[in-house]
């Protein structure tokens, strides 16, 4: 999915761009991506600030170790997002991975893609479904430009837009959609964070969700939730042994592993889990 394709991308979490020493931080917690975030935590007033330590960033060269790099800008229907986009399109560098916010529209991804595309710059897009709106476009969001790789659901926002509560079944039902349209578009979905974040039994039942119904990553907003969230989307050696079981069947034509009845769908479930390795 990423520029790093041979890199996992299980667990995503967010540092504002304003600290650059808390991508350090990340690096230690054993994330897969680290977020440069220019939006929701930084103020107004210093997202100059932030623009210029990504810039920063990008100029360094960044040791094969390290996180794939993500930034999330600001949302591309304003101003701050605009100039996020220029300072982008001048950088040396892009990251791994661009998070576009509060997408509501194919035509805002296809934008994006467009002026990436002139100016010869090449970063995986994931769009935020954050609004009753970006739900109700999400399979066309999905599938808006060949530059996007993944969506990533926007959980707080989203409750918020459509007036639900956390443990609601609005948000359960959004999280499957998403899922569902990342699945048919041949793309990644990545759940959005667990904000309780001294509580572990809520992550873990937060995780179990989102591996029951397809999403093969989660954000974070604290390092402490990294561990478990790579330990969730890392398939068990057991699962491993039988996807390989399943492939062996499946070659043959026809067989039974484990109870289940191997046909195609079943392999893909099992080319899945290899994949994920």
């Amino acid at each position: 999915m990423s520029n790093r394709s041979v890199c996992p991308a299980r667990s995503w979490l967010f540092t504002p761009a304003t600290r650059p020493d808390r991508l350090l931080s990340a690096a230690r917690s054993g994330v897969d991506v680290s977020i440069s975030d220019l939006e929701d935590s930084v103020s107004p007033a210093e997202k100059p600030e932030a623009r210029k330590n990504l810039l920063a960033l990008l100029d360094t060269r960044l040791d094969e170790t390290m996180p794939q790099l993500a930034v999330r800008i600001n949302s591309v229907s304003t101003r701050f997002g605009l100039d996020d986009l220029v300072a982008l399109l001048d950088a040396s560098r892009m990251p791994d991975f661009l998070l576009l916010p509060k997408i509501e529209s194919p035509d805002q991804v296809a934008l994006v893609a467009s002026l990436f595309d002139q100016a010869g710059k090449t970063s995986v897009l994931v769009p935020m479904i954050e609004s009753a709106r970006g739900m109700f476009a999400v399979e066309s969001i999905a599938r808006s430009s060949s530059h996007v790789g993944a969506l990533m659901f926007g959980a707080a926002d989203y409750a918020s837009d459509v007036r639900a509560q956390p443990d609601s079944l609005a948000l359960q039902v959004a999280r499957c959609t998403v899922a569902a349209a990342c699945a048919s578009a041949a793309i990644e979905a990545i759940d959005a964070p667990c904000f309780a974040i001294h509580d572990a039994e809520l992550l873990q039942a937060d995780l179990a969700f989102a591996l029951a119904n397809g999403f093969r990553g989660k954000a974070a907003i604290h390092p402490s939730h990294i561990e478990s969230i790579n330990h969730a989307f890392t398939p068990s050696a057991e699962r491993v042994a039988w996807a390989k079981r399943v492939l062996e069947a499946n070659e043959q034509g026809a067989g039974v592993v484990d109870g289940r009845m191997v046909d195609e769908a079943i392999a893909r479930e099992a080319r899945g889990v290899l994949a994920s390795v």
